[in-house]
């Protein structure tokens, strides 16, 4: 499921800034997690659901067509995990477009540093609630 690409959406305004809602991206390949974070960000004001994903190819290939703000983004997926997205975000020579937010059940046993070492802007645990969850984003965004 796909929204418009960002370029559809309100040019920036100074600074740079979109003048509307931060368009995301979440990718999860728990589609029972997923949904939860979907409706949230559907809620919440300030951003704009662009689509979905459920693995890290998918993930890249949606970050290049859609141009999302921000991505939410599961640590441990198959295909390609969160780490290697990250990697791949940030192996240009210029940093990604978007800002990313890692999710993760797993962020105590080192998954937190190894993700901000990659590029990560910020991560949160699962078991935050999904408003909590929101409101992280919503920072990461300046919204």
């Amino acid at each position: 499921m796909t929204s418009p690409a960002r370029s559809a959406r309100d040019s920036p305004g100074p600074g740079g800034k979109s003048p509307g809602p931060a368009g995301v991206l979440v990718v999860d390949d728990s589609v029972v997690y997923r949904t939860g974070v979907v409706r949230a960000v559907r809620a919440c004001d300030g951003l704009d659901l662009l689509g979905e994903a459920d693995n890290g190819e998918t993930a890249l290939r949606m970050i290049d067509e859609l141009e999302p703000d921000l991505v939410i983004l599961d640590l441990r997926m198959p295909v390609l995990d969160g780490i290697g997205v990250l990697q791949q975000l940030n192996a240009g020579e210029t940093p990604p477009k978007c800002r990313v937010l890692v999710i993760s059940a797993t962020l105590d046993d080192g998954g937190e540093r190894e993700a901000l070492a990659a590029g990560a802007d910020a991560c949160v645990s699962k078991a935050l609630s999904r408003g909590d969850i929101c409101a992280a984003a919503l920072r990461l965004v300046d919204r």
